[in-house]
């Protein structure tokens, strides 16, 4: 199903999921149920038929030598599929927190539950992230166990009101009251499960089952698409009921745009101490417990929300933008005043105090050893940029990978804006250099630059290995003001390209004795460095290196590098190729093939098409 194709589909579900929502939920339990119907009744054709083998074997034992070779093939399949069934998760990581720690808290959670009829969470968990969900997690896979969770993330309960985190409360408890949690993990099952089953037999190759798998995979997505959208909307209209319209806009405001606002204020500073402190010294997590819902530099908040609600609601997230969701509820958009008292507080407590303890010196510990590195190589850039800029200042122009490096530190060290100049001033040099203006059209989206847009283009228009991260760049540029149409091109350029790389991948993923091979084509230095390398293994006694020939980037070799040993030398294939690797000093994409029965077929049609590619012999 193309994309296209999708969205349509989403688009007639929604319409229905919106007449007749409980009809929707029994269509997508039906639809799930015939899934794991056909796998089952797959696994049951096929432990019938190694049955029936069996049986002839039993009455025909003439028939056994021949029947041996493919009796077990329906039972490789059934385990295969039974393994693939069997998807299990860890459950949710998280602080446990106890009533006694939060005694506000539980007593909130159970105000909430006698509003909202649903099961009880089994934990409460507290996490470094900024986030609330509650999730149930199967003990025992398949066959069940839940247990239930709730999940609530410090930063945001240090950024929310006690009214605001009641309307997050509520909109969890909403997915737990209607059983969405559940069904939620249920369906995430199915889509892992799908996945796994069609990479399985993709691998495999030629089941008759597989257009069964292109019609149900993309048709599941759908329907859980619009259903689990669907309950995003029906949460929130809970979480309105409970607590009141207004509370429930704020949270869902705070929701999208407060999490920018810590990034800006707490943690940029944060990180901004590096090149000045050889150790983390800070303590971001009291920080944000501190001042997190006072919003000290609130200015840019009303430009943040613009851009928020300029978002459109896409097709690669269940959950809805947020103009829409504000839309559902009838509520107006703004920025909610701050708070005088965090949700953290009024919640947690003093236990709010020792959670944020524990998590800074959690990321302490996990920071220092890489903050040591980053610190020293930040002062040797420090250093060599200042002798860069002693070198032009003195001596006179620097050459072209002097002044590239030069601009490089300069952003490195100092930041975007005060590198611009010098990556302009490289362009203007170079005019051939195509990283200089994708970094030139970077900086200026960065600054909401609009000129930045032709420049990438240009970029990608002259090196395709720049399409993707470009259109990345572009795309989110457009998105993100709202502009989905001008952004829709650059999505296409993406998968486009994204099509073309894994078709390369495929390709040169495999090695078939029907493929055409060429000679490899490297020039004399190089071959005889191999050579020489080559000779100092005792056990190698012929080496060829031969290209496949691809359709697609052909001027990417796909090389393949055949490895027989001497015929009175044992040594085992996996062995032999990582002693190869090591000694020969090879690149990861080239593939190696170590001489062996099942892949005669293969040394002789390549070695006799490539007639110049022996390297090597002893």
């Amino acid at each position: 199903m193309t994309e296209q194709g999708f969205q349509a589909l989403v688009q007639r579900l929604t319409g229905r999921a919106q007449r007749h929502p409980a009809r929707f939920r029994l269509e997508v339990f039906a639809l799930a149920a015939a899934g794991y119907l056909y796998v089952l009744l797959l696994v049951v054709l096929a432990l019938l038929s190694s049955l029936v083998l069996v049986v002839i074997c039993f009455l025909q034992p003439i028939l056994l030598v021949k029947l041996l070779k493919i009796i077990w093939l329906p039972i490789w399949f059934s385990w295969s599929v039974l393994k693939s069934i069997w998807v299990r998760f860890d459950p949710p990581q998280g602080r446990p927190l106890k009533p006694a720690e939060a005694p506000a808290l539980f007593a909130e959670i159970a105000r909430i539950r006698a509003a909202i009829p649903g099961p009880k969470p089994h934990q409460v968990l507290v996490t470094d992230d900024y986030n609330a969900a509650v999730a149930q997690h199967a003990r025992l896979g398949a066959l069940g166990g839940w247990r239930n969770y709730l999940i609530l993330g410090l930063p945001m309960m240090s950024a929310m009101s006690p009214d605001q985190f009641r309307a997050v409360l509520a909109h969890e408890f909403g997915h737990f009251g209607a059983g969405d949690s559940r069904l939620t993990g249920r369906i995430y099952r199915m889509r892992v499960l799908w996945a796994r089953l069609q990479q399985q037999f993709d691998q495999r190759g030629g089941f008759f089952f597989r257009r069964f798998f292109a019609w149900f995979g993309p048709k599941f997505n759908a329907y859980s698409f619009v259903l689990a959208r669907a309950q995003e909307y029906a949460a929130d209209a809970a979480s309105a009921r409970l607590v009141g319209t207004v509370p429930a806009a704020e949270a869902l405001v705070i929701a999208q745009i407060g999490h920018d606002y810590q990034e800006s204020q707490v943690w940029q500073p944060v990180w901004q101490r590096l090149p000045h402190d050889p150790e983390p010294l800070a303590r971001p997590y009291a920080q944000l417990l501190a001042g997190g819902h006072r919003y000290a530099d609130w200015s840019d908040a009303p430009a943040r929300l613009q851009r928020a609600l300029q978002r459109r609601t896409g097709w690669s997230d269940t959950h809805p933008a947020l103009g829409d969701r504000l839309a559902s509820l009838g509520a107006a958009a703004a920025v909610p005043p701050a708070a005088e008292q965090s949700a953290a507080a009024a919640f947690l407590g003093p236990t709010a105090e020792v959670l944020a303890r524990e998590f800074d010196e959690r990321w302490r510990a996990g920071i220092s050893q890489p903050w040591r590195e980053r610190h020293e190589q930040r002062q040797q850039e420090r250093q060599e940029l200042a002798m860069l800029d002693e070198q032009a200042a003195g001596a006179g122009a620097l050459d072209r990978a002097a002044l590239w490096r030069q601009a490089l530190l300069t952003e490195i060290v100092h930041d975007p804006a005060t590198a611009l100049p010098r990556f302009q001033a490289f362009a203007e040099a170079y005019p051939d250099s195509a990283e200089a203006r994708y970094a030139i059209g970077q900086i200026l989206l960065g600054q909401g630059d609009d000129a930045g847009i032709a420049l990438i283009d240009a970029v990608m228009r002259q090196d395709p290995n720049a399409i993707k991260p470009g259109a990345v760049l572009v795309h989110q540029y457009l998105t993100d003001r709202g502009r989905e149409a001008e952004a829709r091109p650059y999505l296409d350029a993406w998968q486009a390209r994204d099509d073309l790389e894994q078709q390369a991948a495929a390709e040169r993923a495999e090695f078939r004795p029907k493929d055409d091979y060429l000679d490899h084509g490297l020039d004399a230095g190089e071959v005889d460095r191999l050579r020489i390398q080559a000779a100092t293994l005792p056990w190698l006694g012929q080496l060829w290196l031969v290209r496949k020939r691809v359709a697609v980037f052909p001027e990417q070799p796909a090389w393949l590098l055949l490895v027989k040993p001497r015929w009175y030398k044992r040594i085992k294939p996996a062995l032999a190729e990582t002693e190869i690797r090591r000694t020969l000093d090879l690149a990861d994409t080239l593939t190696v093939a170590v001489h062996r029965s099942e892949l005669k077929a293969l040394f002789r049609r390549a070695t006799r098409m490539a007639v110049g590619s022996l390297i090597y012999r002893a």
